[in-house]
């Protein structure tokens, strides 16, 4: 990456208090992430964030450490997360209610590539089919402890009482480049600063299938409800969240009117594209601080193609 070029990643994580859903508890609130960027002049820069956590919480949090996020994510190509697009990394997960000082992000896969095509990927690094590294990219501490974020005194999260929406910079044009020396080398050493905090609420609901309607066969081999995708559209900012087994799904969102939207294809790596037609009970959603607004899905056709 360029030692000119500027490209910032901004972190969203939102909690909301567990107490206003569904009975979790007075010490205990959720915690979502999601990871979005600003235009750059590099041809492709690829991460898989392997693990998320805080540090530096209540006392009674197993040795100050909360894990967010343990199963590593796939590939995110950070230059296709700007004009206000995001990747949901950790949705609603449930921590100690109080104050952390640190956010940790462990990555131990990424690539770049240059404007000149070449390639500089970490040491065994499952590159996408066909691809090969030209040269090595060097990650100190990102597999290991992990990527340092920490927060300024009066702007650490107080994960107690409201929902919290915290942005943390991620300055690419300072956390990629080459190596000191002659090695050819690239290196991967993050800037990370948190430097906002507000409220947030969510969208919530169940995604079920019409009467008559099932789920066919594809990608080669069974499908589920999980395959639906729930979209949140404000703006330039599109929201996306994971469908659990039971139908479930929350979005955490920042305060505003929502138009309610979903993913109407979705694509195996085989080729086979599942298509959805689907209604929610609300083409709109108002998003307040701290609270749950409701919207619910119905399938009328799920069809492999």
């Amino acid at each position: 990456m360029h030692s000119h070029g500027k490209l910032l990643l901004p972190l969203l994580a939102a909690a909301a208090i567990a107490a206003c859903d569904g009975g979790t508890g007075s010490e205990t609130t959720r915690v979502s992430i999601r990871m979005t960027d600003a235009a750059g002049d590099l041809d492709e820069a690829w991460v898989k964030v392997d693990r998320i956590y805080l540090m530096g919480g209540p006392a009674d949090s197993t040795g100050g450490r909360v894990d967010l996020l343990t199963t590593p994510t796939g590939w995110v190509n950070l230059l296709t997360l700007s004009g206000g697009r995001t990747a949901e990394l950790v949705n609603g997960t449930l921590v100690p209610a109080g104050t952390y000082s640190e956010l940790r992000m462990v990555v131990c896969e990424a690539y770049v590539v240059t404007d000149e095509g070449d390639v500089y990927a970490t040491n065994d690094a499952d590159l996408p089919a066909g691809g090969t590294a030209d040269g090595t990219l060097h990650v100190p501490s990102g597999c290991s402890s992990g990527f340092k974020v920490k927060f300024p005194a009066d702007a650490r999260p107080d994960l107690e009482g409201a929902s919290n929406l915290l942005t943390v910079d991620f300055d690419v044009s300072q956390s990629f480049g080459h190596q000191a020396g002659n090695s050819g080398r690239w290196v991967m050493h993050p800037v990370l600063h948190a430097t906002a905090v507000s409220f947030a609420g969510s969208i919530a609901g169940t995604v079920a299938l019409a009467t008559g309607v099932a789920m066919p066969a594809c990608g080669g081999g069974a499908t589920a409800i999980t395959s639906f995708v729930p979209r949140a559209v404000l703006g330039a900012d599109s929201l996306s969240s994971t469908v659990q087994a039971d139908g479930t799904y929350r979005i955490t969102a920042a305060p505003g009117t929502y138009t309610m939207s979903y993913v109407p294809d979705v694509t195996f790596t085989n080729g086979d594209s599942l298509t959805f037609t689907a209604t929610p009970s609300a083409a709109t959603a108002v998003v307040a601080q701290g609270a749950t607004q409701t919207v619910n899905y119905s399938v009328s056709a799920a069809t492999c193609h």
